[in-house]
């Protein structure tokens, strides 16, 4: 590859590389795996844009999971899903103007400060500031939000749990391919591959197993940091069927519909909103197009045997994660 060295000053053919590095982040020892750019001239590493890294960001990230800190994308995806600003949000927990922002665009909250968001995240916790501050919000958005958290409070309440402790205790390493789950560029992968006239469930999961696999075969990263687990049809997310059940069940961006030829029964998943496309880089956009082509013609069956057929598959059992280390010997797709 190509990339301009900032040691050398000019254009030189480079390798991507993983350093370890070490941080001390406000007394606290974090350690990372990055992904940096090796100039073949001067043998020096370096970051660059083109991996799509800030590896400053990575190692907050890494203090923030080993402190135990919400992560920015986490109080944003919370205050956006109930439609809520960033100064109804501050108001409803007594924070200044600023604040939120702050901590919404990468700065370190404190303990105090991650504890109020984890208490307002419990729709009973925030029911109750709702309903006794009513001058905290207009008359319009008070009565919104109150029907909206409760009715969707116990759909909710089985995903709660479980998507905190992914996205909190989620390591990026060779499982994830050197990238912490990013839900909002999964969920948009799915929209990709299930647009039109939709994808059966079995060849969704080999669509974005091959996506994520051929990211990290040519740029050391996968596209959305998902654990791939080895299963009777072949590759599939771990943990598959709640995210599924997430984007038909609560946020309702895909429909399930059901096809049938003969005795023979299944389930097409068809997207019902468009997929946020700035959220991936244009290498990424052409892998996901670049796969789609390449499988738009097989049918579930026979992408799945051709799954079977790949190192990855075949050297891990049952249940196993599938490690990235065997993206290089992928032969399905190229």
């Amino acid at each position: 590859m190509k990339s301009f060295c900032p040691h050398c000053e000019k254009e030189t053919s480079a390798t991507s590389v993983l350093a370890k590095l070490e941080y001390s982040i406000k007394g606290v020892d974090v350690s990372i795996e990055a992904p940096l750019i090796k100039c073949d001239v001067c043998e020096n590493e370096f970051e660059s844009p083109e991996m799509g890294h800030d590896v400053a960001e990575l190692a907050l990230r890494a203090y923030r999971k080993e402190v135990g800190l919400l992560s920015p994308e986490e109080i944003k995806t919370f205050r956006k899903s109930l439609g809520l600003t960033q100064h109804e949000l501050s108001e409803l927990l007594g924070w200044g103007g600023a604040t939120l922002s702050r901590y919404e665009n990468g700065a370190l909250q404190d303990g105090a400060h991650d504890r109020a968001m984890r208490m307002i995240m419990e729709p009973d916790a925030l029911l109750g500031i709702i309903e006794n501050n009513p001058g905290l919000l207009t008359q319009e958005k008070r009565n919104h939000l109150v029907k909206k958290l409760k009715t969707r409070e116990n759909a909710e309440s089985a995903y709660r749990g479980f998507f905190r402790r992914f996205l909190t205790d989620y390591q990026a390493d060779i499982n994830s391919g050197y990238r912490r789950f990013d839900a909002k560029k999964f969920f948009a992968m799915v929209l990709h591959f299930c647009r039109d006239s939709g994808t059966p469930k079995t060849k969704l999961n080999k669509l974005l197993w091959y996506s994520d696999f051929l990211s990290f075969k040519y740029n050391t990263v996968s596209i959305s940091g998902t654990r791939y687990a080895h299963l009777p049809f072949g590759p599939c997310p771990d943990n598959y069927d709640v995210f599924i059940a997430y984007q038909t069940d609560i946020d309702k961006s895909l429909t399930v519909v059901e096809q049938s030829s003969g005795i023979y029964s299944w389930e097409v998943l068809v997207s019902s909103g468009t997929p946020d496309y700035s959220l991936f880089t244009n290498n990424e956009i052409h892998i996901l197009s670049s796969v789609a082509k390449f499988f738009e013609s097989k049918t579930a069956r026979e992408i799945s045997q051709l799954s079977h057929l790949e190192q990855g598959y075949q050297e891990t059992s049952d249940s196993q994660i599938i490690s990235y280390e065997f993206a290089d010997g992928l032969v399905g797709v190229e």
